[in-house]
């Protein structure tokens, strides 16, 4: 009987043995697996990441391009507008112009305000010349002159106006200038 509890003992043992194995192994699977999904969301969490990164790199590039296409969208019309302008600009340089020509001017002169400020709205200025030095990103040299009373490279008349749009030239200033 001694004998038997003794074996009942071993076996209670052996069983409790077999099942604490059981039990180790069950965990230790279950921490692998853990682990093994904890690296699948970590995998998961890097690509959404990078693919949210790229979504956003790519929305500020397209904002960026749909603003400078706004930007300038209109300089095709502008540089063929232009023409129209220095033709105002010719036609209010009459001199000595009768009293109907006068009244004629005055409407052209009001139109011509109005293109103008029209055109300054959509972001167009003037380069500035007179007393200005030669300055190639905005000016063209079409002839040079001797003359005292400027400096070398300074303009000394502007032939044909020049315009930018935003902060691009559209149309550089035919000038000419000092030696």
């Amino acid at each position: 009987m001694a004998e038997e509890k003794v074996m009942d003992q071993d076996a209670v043992d052996e069983a409790v043995d077999q099942e604490n194995e059981k039990k180790e192994t069950e965990e230790v699977a279950v921490e692998e697996q853990l682990k093994a999904l904890e690296e699948e969301v970590n995998t998961w969490k890097t690509d959404y990441y990078k693919v949210f990164a790229d979504m956003e790199n790519l929305k500020r590039r397209l904002q960026n391009e749909h603003a400078n296409t706004m930007k300038f969208m209109m300089q095709s019309f502008i540089e063929q507008l232009l023409p129209v302008v220095d033709n105002f600009e010719r036609s209010l340089t009459v001199e000595n112009p009768s009293e109907e020509i006068k009244n004629f001017l005055k409407g052209y002169e009001m139109i011509y305000n109005q293109l103008m400020q029209v055109l300054q709205s959509q972001g167009v200025e003037v380069i500035k010349t007179e007393g200005e030095e030669f300055d190639p990103n905005f000016h063209q040299a079409v002839m040079t002159v001797k003359d005292d009373n400027f400096k070398s490279n300074m303009i000394v008349e502007e032939l044909q106006r020049g315009y930018k749009l935003k902060d691009r030239v559209i149309r550089a200033s035919l000038v000419k200038v000092s030696e």
